[in-house]
């Protein structure tokens, strides 16, 4: 092959450098290259132009994979972020929620019987015993819990929450008159169980004050009394069975 000119050899240095040209072509393009700075400089130029996208394409090949990675664990720290608040939120939400049935629903609190105040304790036509109630603290009542145990004493406790309240305490079970059907009360536990032997109002490791006990003779209530407490109202429900 005779002897190439810069313009064929410049023409062919991109086969040349990609390597599929002939042999006697490359052998040709090499003896030019050996003798001519200016082909030699342009092929280093190609090699150099070249080279470059896959420098450029290895690098940002290493950056995806490391923005795949971060990006997988960005999604994973951010599931378990998500996961912790929720369940530290619940958490919270539990300890709130139970803090205020805790302090202000739950009737948890037993009323000391220095405020409790009973008076007028009578029978009533239809044997219930009738009496009136008055807490002199002035706050609210929420529950009477009746409790007996293998004694035959009967103790009707007053329970309140830990926050008390003042709403209608004069209107509820802090202020008012309240009958206890005894003989129903006796008639819905089991025939083994011991009868009522005595009433106390008040928790029974705090002083109780007695309402009534066997042998007592009450005085009979008025007809203010009879009139308030009629049938079903404002009455100690019946016993459950047994004790």
């Amino acid at each position: 092959m005779s002897k190439l000119s810069c313009e064929i050899v410049q023409d062919l240095l991109p086969l040349y450098h990609d390597e599929v040209c002939s042999p006697e072509t490359r052998a040709s393009i090499e003896a030019h290259l050996a003798d001519c700075e200016h082909c030699k400089a342009a092929l280093q130029k190609l090699r150099q132009n070249s080279s470059l996208p896959f420098e450029v394409f290895r690098e940002n090949k290493q950056e995806s994979a490391a923005l795949v990675s971060f990006k997988g664990y960005w999604k994973r720290s951010k599931a378990a972020s998500f996961a912790k608040g929720l369940l530290v939120a619940t958490a919270i939400c539990t300890v709130i929620i139970t803090g205020y049935y805790g302090l202000f629903r739950w009737n948890s609190t037993e009323v000391p019987s220095s405020v409790i105040k009973i008076t007028d304790v009578s029978l009533m036509k239809d044997g219930r015993i009738a009496y009136h109630v008055k807490l002199t603290d002035g706050y609210r009542v929420n529950q009477i819990s009746g409790r007996m145990g293998d004694d035959g004493i009967l103790y009707m406790t007053p329970k309140r929450p830990v926050i008390k309240s003042k709403a209608d305490a004069e209107r509820g079970l802090a202020n008012g008159y309240t009958a206890i059907n005894l003989e129903q009360f006796n008639a819905n536990r089991s025939s083994s169980a011991p009868k009522v032997k005595a009433i106390y109002y008040g928790a029974k490791k705090d002083n109780p004050i007695l309402l009534w006990e066997q042998g007592m003779e009450l005085p009979p209530s008025s007809a203010a009394v009879e009139a308030q407490l009629q049938v079903g109202t404002r009455e100690l429900p019946p016993g459950p069975p047994g004790k």
